[in-house]
């Protein structure tokens, strides 16, 4: 094997690592936000002042997205994995990445489950928004 197909083997790896990446962070960016307005009880009312479209779209695409972020996440996790035998710099910076991301996951679970608790401990049902 020539050293040009190791390079582009490597690249092109090293594309799909990067592709994976940025499609993960922009999942879990607009999840953060899903997460956290799906547990306001404002948002779900006319006075919160969100479109009705809007209320709709996030409460219908949340545990999709969430369900697709977390078999994206195990996905790119395992081509992380076979990049760590490899100890070099980019593997490094990948297994961070990796640990930033389901630090991230783990938030969004962290909001909607806080609010969730509250309600139950307080006696109404888990998804209980005031009116």
């Amino acid at each position: 094997m020539s050293t040009s197909s190791i390079r582009n083997r490597s690249l092109t790896r090293a594309h799909r690592l990067v592709f994976g990446a940025a499609i993960n962070f922009f999942i879990l960016v607009v999840l953060m936000p899903f997460a956290w307005l799906r547990e306001q009880p404002a948002f779900w009312t006319n006075a919160g002042g969100w479109p009705i479209w809007f209320r709709e779209f996030v409460g219908a695409s949340f545990f999709p997205l969430f369900l697709l972020e977390f078999l994206l996440l195990v996905i790119f996790s395992g081509l992380c994995v076979q990049l760590l035998p490899k100890r070099n710099l980019n593997g490094n910076a990948v297994v961070v990445v990796l640990l930033l991301f389901w630090m991230l996951f783990f938030l969004v679970i962290v909001i909607f489950a806080t609010n969730n608790l509250e309600n139950l401990m307080a006696g109404r049902s888990a998804h209980w928004h005031a009116d």
